[in-house]
């Protein structure tokens, strides 16, 4: 496995991305983002599949997020955007034309909108992410029932981030009707309720499809594996020898 590591500007923010050099090129990309106060390691383990079956991956780092390698703060919603923005547009530079944005959790919501932003794109892929959420997280947060791991982050708190969150979905799904995306649930899933999945599922357009895997939260993008490989490999075939 080769992989390079690249520092790209995004405007009010730079942003480190790794790049993972498919084996056995399908001539598919994915721009990959991991979910909040995380980093590209967490998705390290899907990233490295999916290039081993011949997907070309760029896996960023959000700005702000202390675990990560990219720096700079967390000021809004808009920073996610413009980070895989930034990415998708580094892609195309180096030759990339089928991409599929992908994200886990906070990453697919910005996943989700950067695809509908960019009718260029093939499509996308939401790992544990739901819509409706604010109301939850601010629950959980006022009974100290889960640590929302604010202070890994130089910027927005999750909730403060999650109140931005539902307008930018509405139109995320609106601009990628017509292409295809899935969702995928995590049966064990303590942050991400299958309701709000379903919920988010609902209101995109066709065509879609709705998954779920084994697994809690933090660990539903290695639990994705086969599923996204299943899912890409049928709308890209590997070509016959």
């Amino acid at each position: 496995m080769q992989v390079a590591l690249h520092h790209i500007d995004a405007g009010f923010n730079p942003v480190a991305v790794l790049e993972y050099e498919a084996r056995r090129p399908r001539e598919v990309t994915l721009v990959v983002g991991h979910g909040y106060s995380s980093s590209k390691h967490n998705l390290d383990m899907l990233c490295g599949f999916l290039a081993s079956h011949g997907f070309g991956i760029y896996s960023l780092d959000f700005p702000g997020h202390k675990l990560g390698a990219s720096g700079g703060r967390l000021r809004s919603a808009a920073d996610l955007l413009d980070a895989m923005a930034a990415v998708v547009a580094f892609a195309r530079e180096r030759g990339a034309r089928t991409i599929y944005t992908l994200g886990h959790s906070m990453g697919a919501t910005a996943a989700l909108c950067a695809g509908g932003a960019d009718a260029g794109l093939t499509g996308a892929i939401a790992i544990a992410t739901g819509y409706g959420r604010p109301a939850v997280l601010d629950a959980l947060a006022a009974r100290g029932v889960v640590d929302l791991r604010a202070a890994y982050v130089d910027g927005l708190s999750l909730p403060e981030l999650a109140r931005e969150w539902d307008p930018l979905l509405d139109r995320g799904l609106a601009g990628l009707a017509g292409r295809p995306v899935l969702f995928i649930a995590a049966s064990r899933d303590g942050m991400v309720t299958r309701a709000s999945v379903e919920e988010l599922f609902a209101r995109a357009s066709e065509p879609k499809t709705l998954l779920t895997v084994d697994s809690d939260h933090t660990f539903a993008g290695d639990a994705s594996r086969s599923a996204v490989l299943q899912w890409l490999g049928a709308m890209h075939p590997r070509r016959a020898a």
